[in-house]
């Protein structure tokens, strides 16, 4: 009876080594996985940081951008309210009839100074010709 308890403890005693030995090498491609997935998990962190920071950086362009179309606009309104008051107080049927050519050179002199701000100010790369100088 003594041996036959004998064989059997050491049998369980064989058969809890193997399972630990068995155990212990899961456990060990497990650890192996999870440092694998940590690792992209931090390169991807590192790749979203990066987008965020650039993110950032563009909302910030866009911002100065923003505020300087909003000083061009107001100083344009500006120029606009004193081209009215301007013109308010000027009596242009008088003057043309009193001199039409130097009307009609004063016009055209405005119109063209017109046009070119206005094919500056309406530029759609404006922004990235200051980009560019920078």
């Amino acid at each position: 009876m003594g041996m036959k308890l004998s064989l059997i403890l050491g049998g369980l005693l064989v058969l809890t080594i193997a399972s630990s030995a068995w155990y212990i090498d899961y456990q060990a491609d497990q650890i192996s996985t999870l440092k694998g997935n940590q690792i992209v998990l931090e390169t991807q962190i590192e790749e979203q940081n990066a987008s965020i920071d650039r993110y950032l950086e563009q909302k910030k362009v866009q911002e100065q951008q923003l505020n300087q179309l909003e000083q061009d606009k107001r100083q344009a309104m500006e120029n606009v309210n004193r081209l009215r008051k301007t013109f308010s107080n000027l009596d242009l049927d008088e003057s043309a009839l009193a001199n039409p050519t130097d009307l009609q050179a004063r016009i055209n002199k405005a119109s063209a100074r017109v046009m070119a701000e206005l094919e500056t100010i309406t530029n759609p790369n404006q922004f990235d010709e200051k980009r560019n100088t920078n």
